[in-house]
């Protein structure tokens, strides 16, 4: 549990049902206006302290491709081994789904620096193909999932 501003627990666990009322919970804490696509909570992979969840990232299938939905977490886990433990046990359950690429939007430079410290690479070029999934003002960002 959280005291203090200190965090005793945290573990990077998958979703299943058991969690969908908690996880809309803290989507909708954190993006107040939000109605939660439950498929795409389905691709979560969640972080909890004393089963509290302090942070997600899920992706929404497309066919052999997944882009980052959710990646939300309690600030103060920012920067902490456990949020990239999430994300290579999000890499792990894309596999296992048969996703070969994941993409994700950089809304700003520092989100753009995480990302590439996650192991994403800048798209530069011809952005068309990525056109239905991803904001015009976001840098798309990718990691390759195979090999």
């Amino acid at each position: 549990m959280c005291q203090g501003g200190f965090f005793y627990m945290l573990k990077v666990v998958g979703y299943t049902q058991n969690d969908e009322a908690q996880v809309v919970d803290f989507i909708r804490k954190i993006q107040l206006d939000v109605e939660p696509d439950k498929e795409i909570l389905s691709c979560s992979v969640l972080i909890k302290d004393d089963n509290r969840v302090v942070g997600m990232v899920s992706y929404e299938p497309h066919s052999d491709m997944g882009v980052i939905r959710y990646f939300l977490y309690d600030a103060r886990i920012a920067g902490t081994d456990i949020v990239v433990g999430m994300f290579f046990e999000l890499y792990k359950k894309a596999r296992e789904k048969g996703v070969k690429q994941l993409i994700a939007q950089a809304p700003s430079q520092d989100v753009g620096m995480l990302f590439g410290m996650l192991g994403f690479s800048k798209v530069t070029g011809d952005l068309s193909d990525f056109s239905d999934f991803v904001r015009n003002d976001a840098e798309i960002m990718l990691i390759n999932l195979e090999g």
